[in-house]
C-alpha cells in the first residue's frame, strides 16, 4: 500500500462530503484514487477503513436515538424493550440480506472498481432512483409510516437493495437506501433516520471482513500494521466532514430538495459511462 498523509487527508474529507450524500463515496473515492499519483491500496481496505470514520459521524449525530435504543433494549418497561429489539431485528434482516447477497459476489464487486461503463451505469441508476422518490415523497408529503410502523418485509426490501450499492460502485448506499425506503411507505424522515441507522452495523460488518481478509493475507490487522497513523488520519478527516453532512442531506430529504442530486449524478455518469466507452 502506498498512501501518504496528504492523501488520505483528501480523501477522507471527499469520503466524507459524499458518503451521506446521494451521489456514492465509493464511486468518487476510486475517480479520485485514479488521479492522485503514485496512489495504490491492496483489495478495498482502505476505502472501508474510511467508511468506519463516518460511521463515528452517525453514532455521534444519532447518539440520542442510538443511546435510547440501547437503554430501552434493557428496560423494565415492556413495550419500550419489544420496541428496541423490534428495531434491531429489523436491522439485523437488513444487514444479514446485505450479507449473503453480497458475499458470495465479493469478486464481481472487486473486479467492478475499475470498470467505468459499469460505474457510469450504476451512477445513472442512482440518478433515475433519486427522481423517483423525489416523486414520491413529494407526493406523500408528511404521510407514510414511521420508524415504529415499519414491517420486516421493508427492512427486507431495503437490505436486498443495499447489496446492489456493495456490487456496483456509482450505485449510492444512502441514495438506493432512502429511495427504497420511501418506495416502501415510509415518511421522509422515517426513510432517512433508517438508512442512517442502517449504516452503522452496514459499515461495522464490512469492516470486520476486511480486516479478517487483511489478516489472512498479511497476518496482521490494520490495527497493528505499519500503516496505522495514514489509517487514523483519513478516519478522523472523513468523520468530521462526514458529521456536517449527515445534517444537511437530513435537512434536504425531509424538504425533498434532491434535485442538485439527481442532476449531478445523471451528468458525472454521463462523463464517466463515455470516459469508458471512448
Amino acid at each position: 500500500m502506498s498512501v501518504t498523509f496528504w492523501q488520505a487527508i483528501l480523501l477522507g474529507a471527499l469520503q466524507g462530503l459524499t458518503e451521506f450524500l446521494p451521489v456514492s463515496s465509493s464511486a468518487h473515492l476510486i475517480l479520485a484514487q485514479r488521479l492522485l499519483p503514485g496512489f495504490s491500496q491492496p483489495g478495498i481496505l482502505f476505502d472501508v477503513m474510511l467508511h468506519v470514520g463516518t460511521l463515528v459521524a452517525v453514532v455521534v449525530y444519532f447518539r440520542e436515538k442510538i443511546g435510547g435504543l440501547l437503554r430501552d433494549a434493557v428496560s423494565r418497561d415492556a413495550v419500550a424493550r419489544r420496541a428496541a429489539w423490534r428495531m434491531a431485528l429489523l436491522l439485523a434482516v437488513s444487514v444479514g440480506l446485505t450479507g449473503a447477497l453480497t458475499l458470495p459476489l465479493k469478486q464481481f464487486a472487486l473486479d467492478g472498481m475499475e470498470n467505468l461503463p459499469r460505474m457510469g451505469l450504476a451512477l445513472l441508476t442512482t440518478s433515475a432512483l433519486l427522481a423517483g422518490a423525489q416523486v414520491v415523497g413529494a407526493r406523500r408529503g408528511e404521510g407514510g409510516r414511521t420508524l415504529e410502523e415499519m414491517r420486516l418485509r421493508d427492512a427486507a426490501l431495503i437490505g436486498a437493495f443495499q447489496s446492489f450499492s456493495a456490487l456496483f460502485r456509482g450505485l449510492s448506499r444512502s441514495g438506493n437506501t432512502l429511495s427504497m425506503g420511501l418506495f416502501s411507505g415510509l415518511s421522509r424522515r422515517a426513510a432517512a433516520e433508517y438508512a442512517f441507522l442502517l449504516s452503522v452495523p452496514t459499515i461495522l460488518a464490512a469492516a470486520l471482513v476486511e480486516n479478517l481478509s487483511e489478516y489472512r493475507a498479511t497476518g496482521h490487522l490494520v490495527t497493528s500494521g505499519s500503516h496505522l497513523g495514514v489509517y487514523l488520519v483519513g478516519m478522523l478527516v472523513a468523520a468530521l466532514v462526514g458529521y456536517a453532512a449527515v445534517g444537511a442531506l437530513l435537512r434536504l430529504v425531509i424538504s425533498m430538495k434532491l434535485q442538485p442530486f439527481i442532476v449531478y449524478t445523471a451528468l458525472l455518469g454521463t462523463a464517466v459511462l463515455a470516459a469508458g466507452l471512448f
